[in-house]
């Protein structure tokens, strides 16, 4: 079976990552036997033109889309299109939004015919065979479906439980030299699960709470594969890298023995540090670890069954960074219990580990996703959503009300903290051209710079719209693109050697001269 696998554009503020959700499903589909092809639509713009040239080109006989809560209206426009280009391809969509959303997935969109509910990778391959006649699809575990005018849903699936035993995730059928040209981090997983109860989030509902692992070797191979790829960063996945310490210990004294030189981040809890694990994680090449800390207040911590305090976020920042690894605090605004006072008490805290510590830190405005126990309990927790418009729910916008914090308390919160960092890029620009950015800033702070240009060139599609050259090509097309980007032509002239270096950027010899293109 000829199947087509679409990972629409995300809204993103920072670098997309390459991940390995498709790529897993691809590896599962392609080891029993079928044909994919994977149409990633993350580094481009989208268009009904890309979708209807790879339809016709590939011809598939089952499409699926991903999509988490924030994109899923560009995932259903998606379908449509697939919808007008054959009216009788299956169409399957799975993540987590449509997982939690089955009724209204369906009823918004009468293209949908499947969905694919938690780890898709037994599913997506029990579903072909139904497809092709091997198997009947009341049977598939996972799976919900149309009935004629009711919606069914057959047994769930449980989690995978032998992680090892999943075919390494397709990269190659992904545009690598686009990420590389990025320098986007790719993604590695090492487990699945997470075991605590944090109201706010999907994730144990989605993966379990029973976490599962990977065997480190195998897991530092994929990794060693990625830098032969070319990446020199990476991010690990998992929900909590830092829980198990034998599993940490032994993927990171993997990671020394080889010495890859790869940088990595990672996402942590600040009741999961030690002393000892961070400064063996810093050895192995840790630059950043996210925390997420989400309130300043004890009270509301408690509330959401945080089950952490205060007193350890401070100590996890302490040690983090004295141990050369930027500490990130990632802090949620608008949480059950939220008041005047306790987001006064947020701002405070983020400010205090910035100061002391030197920690760096985001705040994000709560968005009750499908899935969750805040979304499915919240006017238990004295929550009240306000809006089902999913293309809000970015952390950007308020889209639930406390008692104790009206919306617009909310809002300038978050809109202080944007003018703030608006204002320190500006500032971390002085100290670039004064020489004083150093370390893991100095680096963020060019990856933005260059990949700001790019973002013009690919979403824009500024190098499409150009003419072919003759004669010196590429002199031509640096010139052309400053003139079109407004941007410095020494950064323009790097860029595009770098990009022709990659692979990211091809040009074709026509009669007409040569025409450039991004590489699919």
């Amino acid at each position: 079976m000829r199947v087509l696998l679409i990972n629409p554009f995300f809204p993103l503020e920072e670098c997309p990552r390459l991940l390995v959700t498709l790529p897993y499903l691809a590896a599962a589909l392609s080891a029993d036997g079928h044909e994919v092809k994977i149409l990633d639509l993350l580094l481009a713009r989208t268009s009904p033109d890309k979708i209807e040239r790879c339809m016709e080109r590939l011809r598939p006989e089952l499409v699926g889309i991903t999509s988490v809560t924030l994109n899923h209206h560009l995932a259903e426009a998606i379908a449509r299109v697939v919808r007008k280009c054959d009216e009788r391809v299956p169409i399957m969509m799975g993540g987590p939004h449509v997982s939690f959303e089955i009724e209204g997935s369906f009823q918004s969109l009468p293209a949908l015919d499947f969905i694919v509910r938690g780890e898709g990778e037994g599913t997506v391959v029990e579903l072909a065979r139904a497809l092709e006649g091997r198997g009947d699809l009341r049977d598939v575990r996972g799976l919900a479906l149309r009935n004629g005018d009711r919606i069914v849903c057959n047994e769930s699936r449980p989690p995978e439980e032998d992680l090892d035993g999943l075919p390494t995730p397709a990269r190659d059928l992904l545009p690598l030299s686009r990420y590389l040209a990025f320098e986007s981090m790719a993604s590695v997983v090492t487990s699945r699960g997470c075991p605590y109860e944090c109201v706010f989030c999907s994730a144990p509902a989605w993966t379990g709470r029973k976490v599962r692992y990977r065997t480190p070797s195998l897991c530092v191979d994929e990794i060693e594969e990625l830098v032969g790829l070319g990446f020199r960063e990476i991010t690990v996945e998992d929900e909590l890298f830092t829980l198990h310490r034998k599993h940490l210990h032994a993927v990171c004294s993997d990671l020394i023995r080889r010495d890859l030189g790869i940088r990595w981040n990672a996402f942590s809890r600040v009741d999961t540090i030690t002393p000892e694990n961070i400064s063996l994680m810093a050895e192995a090449g840790c630059q950043a670890i996210c925390f997420g800390v989400e309130s300043g207040n004890q009270e509301v911590l408690d509330r959401i069954k945080k089950k952490s305090n205060l007193a350890k976020v401070r100590e996890a920042m302490r040690i983090t960074e004295e141990a050369g690894i930027a500490a990130l605090a990632s802090f949620i605004i608008g949480l059950p219990g939220e008041t005047e006072e306790t987001l006064r008490d947020t701002a405070s805290l983020a400010k205090e580990l910035h100061d002391e510590f030197g920690s760096l830190y985001g705040f994000h405005i709560l968005a009750p996703f499908p899935g969750s126990e805040l979304r499915e309990r919240a006017a238990e927790y004295g929550l009240e959503i306000l809006t089902n418009d999913w293309r809000l729910y970015d952390a950007n916008h308020v889209v639930s009300r406390t008692p104790g914090a009206e919306p617009a308390s909310v809002q300038a919160l978050a809109d202080a903290y944007d003018e703030t960092m608006e204002r320190y890029v500006r500032y971390q620009g002085h100290l670039f051209t004064t020489g004083q950015l150093t370390g893991y800033e100095r680096k963020e702070y060019l990856r933005r710079r260059r990949q700001s240009l790019l973002w013009k060139l690919l979403l824009d599609e500024t190098i499409e719209s150009l003419p072919p050259f003759r004669g010196e090509a590429v002199s031509q097309l640096k010139v052309h693109l400053a003139q079109a980007t407004g941007a410095e032509p020494a950064l323009v002239h790097e860029e595009i050697d770098r990009v022709l270096s990659l692979g990211a950027l091809v040009g074709d010899s026509t009669s007409e001269g040569v025409r450039y293109r991004w590489a699919e």
